[in-house]
């Protein structure tokens, strides 16, 4: 189980990375961040929510199973936030900041 913690760590870090690093050029700067900070709020809850469903359901299915059941409940609360995320950036840079949409004044990472 450590390592899979370990690769889920690794995966959350580059995911979240790559959310921020793949934020639009040439978009006013305070709809961005609503968008961003709205984005991983959402991502939080949605995690949250999926993690608490799986727990109870694991406890209530073997009451003595308590540590498995907290791994799990944090592995797919885990990969719902991973989901999310990812999901949400995808969206954020192609429908609420589509390149048609964005200010040619600030030249993107390729441009420069």
């Amino acid at each position: 189980m450590p390592l899979m913690l370990l690769i889920f760590v690794f995966l959350l870090c580059v995911v979240v990375w790559g959310f921020f690093h793949s934020n639009p050029q040439g978009v006013p700067r305070l709809p961005l961040h609503l968008c961003n900070a709205f984005m991983l709020i959402g991502a939080l809850v949605v995690a949250a929510a999926v993690g608490i469903l799986l727990y109870g359901d694991a406890v209530a299915a073997k009451q003595g199973e308590k540590g498995l059941a907290t791994y799990l409940a944090i592995m797919a609360g885990g990969t719902a936030f991973l989901i999310v995320v990812a999901v949400g950036g995808m969206v954020r840079n192609l429908v609420l900041f589509p390149r048609s949409r964005r200010s040619l004044a600030a030249p993107g990472p390729a441009q420069s």
